[in-house]
């Protein structure tokens, strides 16, 4: 008897030890501590980088190719258009799938149509099916001139979704029973979401040859307002700091027969934006190569 009671002492205490082994305990750094390895973090100027597919998506060509770094990614876009039979008003619809990126849109546009200046009103409705959804609204303005080229602008109105997801380290972290590292705790910010204001001015101008035509591009943008929410005290609605995004870059079009024109176009992207660096995030700069074809009826 003596024997046995030994025996489960020996098994229940070794069962308690290893209970305690297996349960891992949480410590947190102290605020001093956070600031000194934050300060670390930021001092080997480590940037999150994000794609922002609203400023990126720009084109109506075809199939476009986006290098980012060493990853290389293809967007499908495909357009209809209708106009009437006096020329002067347009529909369009659009689709744009990136299966690489995640990312799904579909538009559609109603234009109105001069000799000089062609307006349009867009809708853009765009999905990952998981964490983010994006409307944007958009007014765009194109004036043609015979030797200027051609100019315009547009104001643009988009509302982001997102759903929960990890936010900044607080200092949280796990230990085993002996006081060795395990992982970091992060804390789950709720589903947010946020609208943007931005303008975007473009311009561009047409060599004319036999067999080609050139036209050399350039696209501004900036977000000016912000209004982010996502029912806690981090609501905020604010008028944004400088920001730009610059695109430029060429657009060829191939005069393969008559009615026929393949169009081939690079578009370089370069971002300023202080305020999304300085919280640690950078937006990614896509090298993009896009091909497009034209067949008048």
């Amino acid at each position: 008897m003596k024997k046995l009671l030994l025996i489960l002492s020996l098994i229940l205490t070794t069962f308690v030890t290893n209970a305690q082994i297996q349960k891992p305990d949480t410590l947190q750094l102290s605020p001093k501590e956070l600031f000194g390895e934050s300060g670390n973090m930021n001092n080997l100027g480590i940037l999150e980088s994000y794609i922002d597919f609203s400023k990126d998506v720009l084109s109506s060509s075809n199939l476009s190719v986006g290098i980012i770094g060493k990853q290389v990614s293809t967007t499908l876009n495909l357009g209809y258009s209708k106009t009437s039979n006096n020329g002067k008003w347009g529909h369009s619809f659009t689709s744009s799938i990136n299966p690489i990126w995640k990312y799904y849109g579909v538009g559609y546009g109603f234009s109105r149509n001069t000799d000089t200046r062609t307006t349009t009103l867009q809708s853009f409705y765009s999905t990952d099916f998981d964490f983010q959804k994006d409307i944007t609204l958009s007014f765009i303005d194109v004036f043609r001139t015979k030797k200027f080229g051609t100019f315009g602008y547009s104001v643009i109105a988009s509302k982001t979704f997102w759903g929960a997801y990890e936010g900044m380290w607080e200092g949280k972290y796990t230990v085993d029973a002996n006081g060795n590292f395990l992982d970091l705790i992060y804390p789950m910010n709720p589903p947010s979401s946020q609208i943007i204001y931005k303008g975007m001015a473009m311009y561009t101008y047409t060599f004319k040859t036999k067999r080609v035509n050139i036209s050399p591009q350039i696209f501004v943008m900036s977000d000016i307002y912000k209004v982010f929410k996502d029912g806690t005290a981090s609501d905020l609605t604010y008028l944004d700091d400088f920001n730009l995004d610059l695109y430029y870059g060429t657009s060829l079009d191939w005069k393969i027969t008559k009615r026929f024109i393949l169009n081939t176009n690079i578009r370089f992207n370069k971002t300023w934006d202080k305020l999304s660096e300085s919280v640690g995030y950078k937006k990614s700069n896509p090298i993009m190569f896009m091909i497009g074809t034209n067949f008048q009826f």
